[in-house]
């Protein structure tokens, strides 16, 4: 078992492997989940809020990661200012995609209620592996000193991020399936208000808060005491809180 952990902290592969599970995973959850309320669109249509989803998703992720680190990323080759990503900046794109793409389409009907336990598969699949990988994944915790703090390849017991974002969102899951909702679009928005909240506070856990970062890492800055993705994840929460109290639908 060691081995398999050693082997897996220091080779992206096996994240690469679980995060590709994720994707297909999910896919195939969203499917199914939409068959119950199918998207009346024509098949152009629909090819076209699809692509501006995952276009807007691509985006905000890789823009976020350059945001989060921009003092380390500006000193690189723009070629490799790609090679980093962020989970809640893609969230955060596809939905602002998504609602662009039906603007343009007149189509007010809800469309996210389908994505949330894809969704939700895919963050507890991908994060797994975050979860086995070393430090270079840069989605460490910042050391503790507790016992059961999760080494992560450098002989540092360090807060398991990962883990706790996995238990936030199967905890965030289950009350979500534990309400009935009245409209369209609601589980999806509060959803994601969930989510946002959640890094929000797992982040306090991450470096630069707490120590330094880890030897051979990616630094991540602060801007005004916070990272930005908590920055990005407050937006995203008062986004959320909008929709819930305006829009019935999303």
């Amino acid at each position: 078992m060691a081995g398999l952990l050693a082997f897996a902290q220091s080779t992206p592969l096996v994240h690469a492997g679980l995060e590709w599970l994720a994707y297909f995973l999910g896919a195939r959850t969203y499917f199914y989940h939409r068959r119950a309320d199918p998207i009346l669109l024509s098949r152009t249509d629909q090819i076209f809020l699809l692509a501006c989803t995952v276009f807007a998703a691509a985006g905000g992720a890789v823009c976020l990661h350059i945001v989060q680190s921009w003092s380390w990323v500006a000193q690189q080759p723009v070629q490799s200012w790609i090679s980093g990503k962020s989970l809640l900046g893609g969230l955060l794109g596809g939905t602002l995609g998504a609602e662009v793409a039906k603007r343009l389409l007149h189509w007010k009907a809800s469309t996210g209620d389908a994505w949330v336990p894809a969704l939700v598969l895919g963050i507890v699949i991908g994060r797994i592996g975050c979860q086995l990988s070393g430090t270079w994944d840069l989605t460490y915790g910042a050391p503790t000193g507790e016992s059961w703090g999760w080494d992560y390849g450098d002989g540092i017991a360090r807060y398991p991020t990962a883990l706790l974002e996995i238990l936030g969102v199967l905890a965030l899951w289950a009350g979500l399936c534990a309400r009935r909702w009245s409209r369209p679009g609601q589980r999806f928005n509060t959803f994601l208000l969930g989510y946002c909240v959640l890094r929000f506070g797992i982040d306090f856990l991450k470096p630069p808060f707490g120590a330094e970062t880890a030897t051979g890492t990616v630094p991540m800055d602060l801007y005004g005491g916070l990272t930005a993705i908590q920055w990005t994840a407050l937006a995203g929460a008062c986004w959320m809180i909008h929709r819930l109290r305006t829009s019935p639908q999303a």
